[in-house]
Formats: C-alpha cells, structure tokens, sequence
C-alpha cells in the first residue's frame, strides 16, 4: 500500500525532537524523497524505507534545510553500490546551484558513480513532473519570498491524495493545487501572534484557512519553527479554529497511509 513518513517536521533550526523537515512517499518498488535534509539514509532507513528504493529526489527550493543532504545522500547511495540513475526533480533556476553544490563534493560526474539526472519541471500550476512506483506527481508554484519554490501533488490509483505545501505563505496557488486532496500536509512555522516574525511563511491558522479553502479533508501540520516545538498542541487548536476537518502536528518516521 502507498504510504508517507515524515523524516523531519522543523522549520529551519531542528531541535531534540525534530528534525528539518522532509518526507518521502513509498509506493510500488519505488520511493520519492521530498527535500533532503541531514543523514537521509539514516532516516531513510529509521522510516523503513531502503534508499536504494529512492528513484527521485524532490528538491522544493534551495535553501540549506531542504538541500544541504543531498551530497549525503549521493554519497551514501555510491558506497551502497547503486548503480540505477537517480533523478533530481527541482525548478529550472535550480538545476546549475544543485550540480554545484554535487560538484563541490565530487560526487557529480566521479566515476563510477551511478547516473544522476536532473527534471526541471513545468511552472505551470498543476503541471505534470514525473510518475514511478505507481504515484503521480503534479506541481504548483507557491509564495516563499524571493526564494522560488513549489508545492507537489501526489496521488495512486485506489489511494488517498496528498499534497504538501513546501515552505509558503498563504496562497491561492497551493489551495488550487490541494482542491478535493484527501490530505494537505501545509506548513505552520510559528502561532499566529507571532506572525511576520518569519518572512515567507504560515502561521498555523494560516494553514487552517488554506485547508478550508482547498476542501481537503484532512490536514497535517509541519515545519514548525524550534522555538514552538512545545505547543504544538496549541498550533492544532489554533488550525482547527479555522478548518473543520481533522487536524494534527506531523509524527516523525511513522508511516501514513496513503
């Protein structure tokens, strides 16, 4: 059965209890890595997912707590002795900083090193990127300041659809993207009251009112910003004021039904 995990819930900062956010969706033979932050194989493993499974890497933006692990994981993925291409799915303006940052640690074009191949994708909202293990994946772009970036879309036959919002502020984009989904996975860096602390990104009611708007019917709260990691009880309650469907704070390496 297709399912999700989060491998990380933060905002930026991890703390004790969380890390940067990430997640990965598994589905027949096949698993999609979406963002990639620090020891992915290690999380990757912890989550009950093989990495050698990971046929793409989703990367929603470039800034280092959604990018910093992919060298990591390119690494590793070598010394496991993969040899299937790995494809990295990123915006176009992307792809050049991405081979950079692979290049700077020579695990780009090393020897012997297993293909990796890069799909940037459309900017249409809505657009189709790319299909593996059975999951289809679509794209919007979002609303993250001067950082471009995007949402995704995920859906199975015979399974639930999910869409998660990357980093953003509240927009029109994402609620589009997440109409009629079964589940919204949208972030909530801070409380409302501490809104415009954090540029370019949403308060847990903020996620609430996107919810409602989408008509999804599930909502799960995450990136969450370190210094609210202990009232996250309170960013529900606060969600739910405003979406009156289900609502929860992400549970780290468990596994979601899809």
């Amino acid at each position: 059965m297709p399912r999700f995990v989060f491998l990380g819930t933060s905002g930026a900062i991890p703390s004790a209890e969380r890390d940067t956010t990430s997640l990965v969706f598994a589905g027949a033979g096949a698993a999609v890595l979406v963002d990639c932050g620090g020891s992915p194989v290690g999380r990757l493993r912890r989550a009950g997912v093989d990495p050698l499974a990971v046929s793409h890497v989703v990367l929603t933006h470039i800034h280092p707590d959604h990018a910093y692990g992919l060298p990591s994981l390119v690494q590793n993925l070598f010394l496991l002795h993969r040899t299937a291409p790995l494809t990295i799915v990123c915006r176009p303006e992307h792809v050049s900083p991405i081979r950079a940052l692979l290049a700077l640690f020579n695990v780009l074009e090393r020897p012997g090193i297993f293909p990796i191949v890069f799909a940037p994708i459309a900017l249409a909202p809505g657009a189709a990127a790319f299909a593996t293990g059975g999951l289809a994946i679509s794209t919007a772009p979002n609303a993250h300041g001067t950082m471009p970036n995007f949402a995704i879309r995920v859906e199975a036959p015979g399974a639930r659809t999910v869409v998660y919002s990357s980093d953003t502020t509240p927009c029109e984009t994402v609620a589009a993207l997440a109409r009629g989904a079964d589940t919204l996975l949208h972030e909530a860096t801070f409380p409302h009251r501490a809104r415009g602390r954090f540029g370019a990104h949403s308060t847990a009611r903020e996620a609430g009112e996107v919810a409602a708007r989408a008509g999804v019917a599930r909502l799960i709260l995450t990136h969450v910003e370190a210094d609210y990691h202990g009232e996250v009880d309170a960013l529900v309650e606060e969600a739910r004021a405003a979406f009156g469907g289900p609502v929860e704070m992400a549970r780290e390496l468990e596994p979601y039904p899809m």
